[in-house]
């Protein structure tokens, strides 16, 4: 195992850093998280509008039209957030006027989506349908527009003029140059009969990605990419579950909000809630069990103290105070259930849901939101509550005989550590 660490050490770790520094997947990591609170505040109005319990759906079943106003309002303007929010992070990174560069995406965004015979906008390409659009052209946007300031082909205001006046005019030709590009592209593309640049972007890019990581397998690569990183203290989630795979997560999240909406069945089982709520129970590693056996099974002071501190957290799924604490970190014994319990959990979850005995999960929780109460919410299925319960005692089973043996070496470091001490104090003094 030793030998293992090294050599990610000496292999892995220099190309991780790379990506977790790596600009343009900083710039959608921190863009589509921009989303986040919108789609929270839409799934209490979607959770709201169909409540789990008969009662109270007949209570609120004269006021859904006008709950799901407000769920259309947040889910139906992803896209357009994030072609906003993406562009503005990567030009900021740029030291660039990032809200032009915001404002300029915004325009150009819309302008690539078709508008129908009457002028109207296809308002499906404003969310999840137009993300991978959005975060294209967000980043083109600032990437020409980095390219023409770097060429120093930019209207210059004299000194003198407000700063205000001189950005607006920087961004004039390098939003000219955007927009009459995406004007030709459009046109060009009508002529040919290939539709327009969303199509084409989700024809290309949107359907294989989409197809791939609705998939066992893809989730079981990414769950265990993530605990791996954490395993050498990088923040897996953070790299690999929020700035790779989240845009295809969340755009199957809003899949299943609109079908919900629509009183179609709910399509996916792979989404954002799959891993936050029935996953990551306790936090990254399935630990909540873990918390639990520190708390009630440990005999080591330290790791006494360690439960005792932890297992609040636990619960609103923070377990920074297990990984490094333990620590998890470089820790050849318990770096083996810590990748194994998420991705038998994903197993067990995707085996239930595919068969029918639990619905798949169609509004979106915190993440923060306990467990054994967020299974309940996200499908307003009681049977996924039992799911997550499941899912803790598989964890707990998985952990126990690592932690046991991790305790017997913290106990023996103790009772070393009281022998040295009391020898110590025995030691006559001059």
């Amino acid at each position: 195992m030793e030998r293992v660490i090294q050599f990610l050490e000496r292999h892995l770790l220099p190309v991780v850093r790379i990506i977790a520094e790596q600009r343009h997947l900083q710039a959608l990591r921190d863009g589509i998280v921009s989303t986040v609170p919108l789609l929270l505040i839409g799934s209490s109005f979607l959770i709201c509008a169909f409540p789990p319990i008969p009662y109270l759906a007949r209570l609120v079943d004269p006021y859904v039209s006008a709950l799901l106003t407000v769920v259309n309002a947040t889910f139906g303007i992803m896209g357009l957030v994030a072609s906003f929010s993406i562009a503005y992070a990567l030009a900021a990174s740029y030291a660039i006027d990032a809200l032009s560069s915001g404002l300029l995406s915004v325009s150009a965004f819309i302008l690539a989506s078709p508008f129908t015979k009457e002028g109207h906008i296809d308002s499906g390409l404003m969310g999840s349908k137009g993300l991978f659009v959005a975060m294209i052209i967000g980043l083109l946007v600032v990437e020409v527009q980095r390219f023409m300031i770097k060429k120093n082909i930019i209207i210059k205001m004299p000194e003198g003029v407000p700063l205000s006046v001189g950005r607006s005019f920087a961004v004039l030709l390098p939003g000219v140059v955007i927009l009459v590009s995406i004007f030709i592209i459009n046109v060009m593309l009508a002529k040919i009969e290939e539709g327009s640049i969303p199509e084409v972007i989700n024809r290309v890019v949107t359907a294989p990605l989409l197809h791939l990581g609705g998939t066992l397998p893809a989730v079981l690569i990414a769950v265990f990419a993530i605990q791996l990183l954490w395993c050498f203290g990088i923040h897996g989630q953070a790299l690999v579950g929020t700035g790779v795979m989240a845009p295809i997560w969340l755009a199957f999240t809003q899949q299943n909000a609109v079908a919900k909406m629509a009183g179609e069945a709910v399509p996916n089982i792979i989404c954002q809630q799959f891993i936050d709520v029935f996953i990551l129970i306790g936090g990254s590693g399935t630990t909540l069990a873990l918390a639990v056996l520190l708390f009630t099974t440990v005999k080591s002071n330290q790791l006494k103290a360690l439960g005792r501190t932890s297992l609040l957290p636990g619960v609103f799924n923070i377990n920074e105070p297990i990984i490094f604490g333990i620590p998890i970190v470089m820790n050849p014994i318990m770096i083996i259930p810590f990748i194994v319990a998420p991705l038998l959990c994903i197993i067990t979850t995707y085996l239930f849901m595919t068969s029918g005995f639990v619905d798949k999960p169609y509004a979106l929780a915190p993440w923060t939101t306990p467990a054994f109460v967020s299974g309940f919410l996200v499908t307003g299925d009681w049977k996924g509550t039992a799911l997550q319960v499941l899912n803790f005692i598989i964890s707990g089973i998985i952990y126990y005989p690592f932690l046991k043996i991790w305790d017997e070496n913290k106990v023996k470091e103790e009772q070393e550590q009281i022998r040295a001490e009391q020898m110590n104090t025995q030691l006559p003094q001059e």
